[in-house]
């Protein structure tokens, strides 16, 4: 009896000194796993929190060759943001502070070609690409036109449209190639869209008749009617004064707000550039353009 008690106190004893050891040994290897992730993260400059790899742009070739695997890129950071693009990958660039994050998302498989010697990568990850000072590198604004193309020639446009502000209209008709007064509303648009390359581009036309504008737009499927469409800054404007198909006259949006659209047109009064505004439910608006930026 007296065995048999002995046997069934020492055996739960033995098992549970087992455990201990065995959560013991768990432990050290993980903080050891931890140790040496942290060595690696610290020779390489990269931080892994949260899902999220964080690297200066200054370390990016550490993994040119992993990465060429993935993407198959040269060392250019250029191609790197196209291969991403042409891949569909999701990708943007954007400010903080004085400095550009270029961030993008990876599967865990492409994450772990890459980065796999450094960390191990169990789910998709988003990686941060740090631009330190970005300001005046010229790398980074070719990044930062690619990715944003749009919205930087919208902006473009609509600055160069708001400089003209008051002017007359002689440089823009003698531009097109006349040397004397012609109705310059279709004109000053075209000025401003050669100004950024847009014409050559096959963007926005080069026009001096304003239903050649609305054509150009309708054959590309670039066309809205002002009841299934909120204007961007950019986009071209054409009204029809006396409600009767036949259009008047054409401007660049430059911003809507408050309900009312605001346009920067050529020609108004016969004289100047200006800046005019109207209710975005206005009768005067045909339509507008939408021009592929």
């Amino acid at each position: 009896m007296k065995n048999n008690m002995f046997y069934l106190l020492f055996i739960p004893l033995i098992v549970l000194i087992l455990l201990v050891l065995l959560i013991l040994e768990t432990n050290l290897n993980d903080e050891e796993e931890i140790k040496i992730v942290e060595e690696d993260l610290h020779k390489s400059n990269i931080l892994y929190y949260d899902n999220t790899i964080y690297l200066d742009y200054d370390d990016l070739n550490n993994f040119n060759i992993a990465a060429n695997e993935v993407i198959n890129y040269s060392i250019s950071i250029n191609n790197i943001v196209d291969k991403l693009m042409q891949k569909d990958k999701s990708i943007k660039l954007y400010s903080e502070k004085d400095n550009k994050i270029l961030e993008t998302l990876l599967t865990k498989e492409d994450a772990n070609k890459i980065f796999g010697d450094y960390l191990n990568i169990k789910d998709d990850v988003t990686v941060k690409v740090l631009f330190k000072d970005a300001e005046d590198n010229q790398e980074v604004e070719d990044i930062d036109f690619k990715i944003n193309r749009e919205e930087i020639l919208r902006t473009r446009v609509v600055k160069t449209a708001q400089e003209q502000l008051e002017n007359t209209g002689e440089k823009y008709w003698e531009w097109y190639g006349f040397n004397h007064r012609v109705e310059w509303c279709c004109v000053f648009v075209s000025w401003v869209a050669e100004q950024h390359g847009l014409i050559e581009e096959g963007k926005i036309p080069k026009f001096i008749w304003v239903k050649k504008g609305v054509d150009f737009y309708k054959e590309r499927n670039q066309w809205k009617y002002p009841y299934e469409y909120t204007p961007k800054g950019g986009d071209i404007i054409f009204y029809d004064w006396n409600n009767n198909e036949v259009i008047d006259h054409v401007g660049i949006v430059e911003k809507v707000e408050n309900g009312y659209v605001y346009a920067i047109e050529g020609n108004v009064g016969y004289t100047h550039v200006k800046r005019k505004k109207y209710k975005l439910s206005s009768s005067y608006i045909y339509g507008y353009g939408i021009p592929a930026y």
